[in-house]
């Protein structure tokens, strides 16, 4: 495999700008565990109305053309594709707060977090897979409006990943983030959307980290924020754009962190996803742009989402 080839590499939930052009044993970038995009349909507002178990399988595919320092220039032009994937298991009891749907969700996945390229006498090598950091949401709150979904939700990411510092067989971050988010559904069906109904969708996250393992070191925190529009088509098909900000929002600290360019990227693609009953299937693509300190290419989601909905308890219900 020569140094040009393109190599592929388990990961889940990766931060897209963590591999950088000649890393170090440990990374002055590092990035935070929520991919940009990843959870971002134009139904991410919506928490389902009936109680029961869900199931969503994303995949990701990202092939990065080139990697970007600081300044936006170009400091390498290796490609680099990644494949991955994750289930998130969502439990929604028959319960409700603060006015809203009660659920919560885990992630277990299995890959690599690490974001280190292995180079063995200069070749880019797979890195070691195994079990990644764990994403939990042990608080979601779904809010059911006239023309408005809306989720407030609290959680992170667990570091049951392996790691240590300067390992090339790391499986994890080797740090704990917490997560807030929110984000909201738009539908619109009177006048010219009658038969077509329009869609819009905004969500915000706010990624806070702690010291990782091993060393004096903080990452800075990230701010996401992915954002739809688009339309409703014959009562189970969605189309429309959708597109991410993606920001470090804050500089590392700890004595082992150095002063460097904070990473960002932006994003913008289509959406489309089709309802076929029991069986919801998504997918996204996006292409970004203004990268900071990351790579920059395509980046695909591909959903497969399944459950067993029982209908909730007439004290439950909400009036149409």
């Amino acid at each position: 495999m020569g140094a040009s080839t393109t190599f592929r590499r388990w990961l889940v939930f990766l931060a897209l700008a963590c591999l950088l052009s000649g890393a170090a044993s440990a990374q002055d970038v590092q990035t935070g565990h929520y991919a940009p995009g990843w959870n971002a349909p134009l139904s991410a507002g919506a928490v389902p109305v009936d109680p029961g178990w869900y199931v969503l399988n994303t995949t990701m595919y990202f092939s990065a053309q080139r990697f970007r320092d600081g300044a936006g220039n170009v400091s390498s032009n290796e490609e680099t594709d990644y494949l991955l994937t994750a289930f998130a298991i969502s439990w929604r009891p028959d319960v409700r707060l603060l006015g809203g749907d009660y659920m919560a969700v885990v992630t277990p996945a299995f890959g690599n977090l690490s974001g280190l390229p292995v180079l063995v006498d200069g070749v880019p090598q797979d890195p070691g897979t195994g079990l990644t950091d764990l994403y939990f949401a042990p608080l979601v709150l779904g809010w059911h409006l006239e023309r408005f979904e809306v989720a407030a939700a609290a959680g992170g990411f667990a570091p049951t990943g392996s790691f240590t510092p300067g390992s090339a067989d790391n499986t994890g971050l080797g740090f704990w983030t917490f997560i807030p988010h929110v984000a909201a559904t738009y539908r619109l069906d009177t006048g010219i959307f009658e038969k077509t109904p329009f869609l819009a969708m905004g969500a915000l996250r706010y990624e806070v980290h702690s010291n990782q393992e091993g060393r004096d070191f903080r990452p800075g925190n990230t701010l996401t924020f992915e954002w739809g529009v688009g339309v409703e088509v014959g009562g189970r098909t969605d189309v429309g754009l959708s597109g991410f900000v993606y920001r470090q929002a804050s500089d590392p600290t700890g004595a082992d962190a150095r002063p460097v360019d904070r990473y960002r990227s932006n994003g913008i693609g289509a959406h489309v996803s089709h309802n076929f009953g029991k069986v919801n299937l998504g997918l996204r693509v996006y292409r970004d742009y203004d990268v900071r300190n990351g790579p920059q290419g395509t980046l695909a989601y591909l959903e497969i989402g399944f459950g067993w909905p029982r209908q909730s308890s007439p004290t439950n219900r909400r009036n149409p």
